[in-house]
């Protein structure tokens, strides 16, 4: 049996590293803002928060301008969606015009890779004062599943160095893909979930959600690896696709998808897959969950 598994959210609480995020996006679009417009900028920015918010299904993270994660999804979510909205205000709004453009002279090239290198910077802080994140009860239910015969590969936006460190820090057996060992986590870093294709569109609604599902480097992984069962706490970046996948193509036909729910879920999100989407499985305790789903 191949479990095909995310790693923010599954074998970590990411509360954290988003807070530091946030406070390092903050401060740095207020300390950039031209000296004049600073305080505005702070009330501007905390406004377009709650907005995001309020609209979740408006912003989100959107590399290129397509959303590709809703705004509530993930702690991580909301920073992307508040620089996904400056880039929609940016040109229409001053105060959105002066942020986009103080973004790009320290040299970004763009609002997301501002929003990337925030989002390594803090990982990286808390990391130095906290140590690495793995959640021990997330490994301790990793090592039971290997224990049981249970493959796993973790399949991750986060660099492969990351995911080396964090997972060697908790003290699990793993391999860097593409090498193989019986036992051992898989780690599949960079994988670029949220990359959709340049070239098409793929709407999928689940009742009153409507997620794009061209997701080209993610599908390529997917239908490599061809694993029993796939874990995710975003919606949209993690499952969407693999219950595309079930319904359209008989290889996945039998494939469990396991949505693990936390304190940061989006009960809208809850109500709209528990009413339309039947093939997901919603775990409430973690990766534990799952240990239990597949093993018993």
């Amino acid at each position: 049996m191949k479990l095909l598994s995310d790693f923010d959210g599954v074998w970590t609480h990411p509360r954290e590293e988003s807070r530091a995020q946030g406070e390092l996006v903050d401060a740095q679009l207020v300390e950039w803002s031209p000296p004049e417009l600073r305080e505005r900028s702070r009330a501007w920015i905390a406004d377009a928060r709650r907005r995001v918010l309020a609209q979740p299904d408006l912003y989100g993270w959107a590399p290129g301008g397509r959303l590709s994660c809703f705004a509530d999804e993930d702690p991580f979510a909301e920073h992307s969606a508040l620089l996904h909205y400056i880039h929609l205000h940016a040109g229409i709004d001053a105060i959105a015009t002066a942020l986009h453009e103080a973004v790009l002279e320290p040299g970004h090239e763009s609002l997301e890779a501002f929003g990337g290198a925030a989002h390594a910077e803090a990982v990286a802080r808390v990391e130095r004062t906290r140590g690495p994140g793995v959640l021990k009860s997330a490994a301790d239910a990793g090592r039971r599943m290997l224990e049981g015969g249970v493959e796993i590969v973790v399949v991750s936006n986060s660099g492969r160095e990351k995911l080396d460190r964090w997972f060697g820090h908790a003290g699990l057996p793993h391999v860097v893909h593409p090498e193989r060992a019986p036992g051992a986590l898989r780690l599949r870093g960079g994988a670029r979930k949220f990359v959709l294709d340049p070239d098409r569109s793929a709407i999928e609604s689940f009742g009153a959600l409507s997620v794009e599902v061209a997701r080209p480097f993610y599908e390529g992984i997917l239908r490599e690896e061809t694993p029993d069962a796939v874990v995710g706490d975003v919606f949209s970046l993690d499952l969407a696709l693999p219950r595309v996948l079930r319904r359209t193509d008989p290889a996945w036909r039998n494939v469990r998808l396991f949505w693990l729910v936390h304190d940061y879920t989006p009960a809208r999100m809850r109500d709209q897959i528990a009413a339309h989407v039947p093939e997901v499985e919603a775990i409430g305790d973690g990766l534990e969950g799952v240990a239990r789903a597949l093993l018993g």
